[in-house]
């Protein structure tokens, strides 16, 4: 996968920047970060969510364009692989960022408490990469690329496990909210069903990305590319529909407890979140991915809404944190820390930047590595 020498600039000036504020994040703790006791979890925490969200997604849409047999995706698996792992890798080290003693992880899989919902999600996501690998391997042991198993008869039948399992990862992240009873703002049926529509549209605009830098003499009006803009149009209609019915409903109600969250979201300080990077940013994906002609056009029409899809995380994450369930409680007690508005510092913003330049590089030798592998047994 060849990428011109001015994206590579750009690529390390992202990453150098990120590594100094890794430094910055080891020597001074999270002094430098901007939540708090009220608000403990903020960008990183959501780009943790984007990013598992965004590999269950490759897999899930990767795996049935593999058993249905759709062109690219049964040749090209091994790098919907590689880009699922990468995706899951980058939100693990998001959050491991974002933990007070990051090398107490280990406890997780040393010490379990099978009880705990964190627990569950690290051998779960642990659970996930493992299988990818072994996919990857029985990929190998194919006598040829186009068939759909392997001489044992597992491949298939772990391909559709695993993807049930990719499917489940946004939807327990939202269960992880819609569980809390405590802020009612989170504690929704819907909250599911938002995270896995997310993720399907966030990992269709990946895998259209995919498509359109391996096969560069692909045309516009074949598939995947026909299936991936009818998945991602789709499911942008379909998450708009869900917002419009979660907002009204709470508009509508003369006694919600929920309004003050929603009037946070779209007239607050970060009202250009929801505006302009969520709903203009995805109009404009669409508009772009409508419109495309060439392969550049596919790749900045998955660029754009996978970013502007970061949003739906955010608008989730940092308004159920931003009103308090005891009214004065801020008032009483008074320090940088104890406070219900949260903004990102700059140390966040670069941490996020290095996370996301390492997910760009996984992708990058992965991709190559699958290529020299492959070559080598043609």
């Amino acid at each position: 996968m060849k990428i011109s020498k001015y994206i590579k600039m750009l690529w390390a000036i992202a990453f150098i920047i990120g590594l100094i504020a890794v430094v910055f994040r080891f020597t001074t703790g999270e002094k430098l970060t901007g939540y708090g006791s009220y608000v403990p979890w903020g960008l990183w925490v959501a780009m943790y969510f984007h990013f598992v969200g965004i590999g269950g997604g490759i897999f899930a849409i990767g795996s049935l364009g593999y058993l249905l047999n759709i062109p690219t995706f049964r040749k090209n698996f091994k790098y919907i692989i590689v880009a699922s792992i990468s995706a899951v890798v980058c939100g693990l080290m998001s959050i491991w960022f974002d933990l007070g003693h990051p090398f107490r992880f280990a406890n997780v899989f040393l010490s379990p408490n099978f009880g705990s919902m964190m627990t569950f999600n690290g051998w779960m996501y642990a659970g996930f990469i493992a299988l990818l690998g072994l996919i990857f391997y029985l990929q190998n042991k194919k006598e040829n690329i186009e068939k759909i198993n392997d001489k044992s008869g597992w491949l298939v039948p772990l391909i559709m496990f695993t993807a049930a399992v990719g499917i489940a990862f946004p939807s327990q992240s939202g269960a992880f909210f819609g569980v809390v009873d405590a802020k009612p703002f989170w504690n929704s049926a819907i909250m599911p069903i938002l995270f896995l529509t997310s993720a399907i549209i966030s990992g269709a605009a990946v895998l259209l990305m995919i498509k359109a830098l391996l096969e560069k003499d692909s045309k516009p009006n074949e598939n995947p590319f026909k299936l991936l803009k009818i998945v991602i149009i789709s499911g942008i209609a379909a998450y708009f529909l869900l917002e419009f019915s979660e907002y009204s409903i709470t508009f509508w109600s003369p006694n919600s407890h929920e309004k003050d969250f929603f009037i946070l979201i779209l007239f607050g300080k970060f009202w250009w979140v929801f505006w302009l990077v969520h709903l203009l940013g995805s109009v404009l994906g669409v508009a772009i991915l409508i419109k495309a002609k060439t392969n550049n056009s596919f790749i900045l029409a998955g660029a754009v809404i996978a970013i502007s899809f970061i949003s739906t995380r955010l608008n989730v994450l940092i308004p159920g944190q931003a009103i308090g369930e005891i009214k004065k409680l801020q008032e009483a007690f008074y320090d940088p820390k104890l406070d219900h508005f949260y903004s990102p510092t700059l140390i966040e913003y670069s941490i996020t930047i290095f996370v996301s330049s390492v997910f760009v590089a996984l992708v990058y030798f992965g991709f190559n590595w699958v290529k020299k592998q492959t070559l080598k047994t043609a």
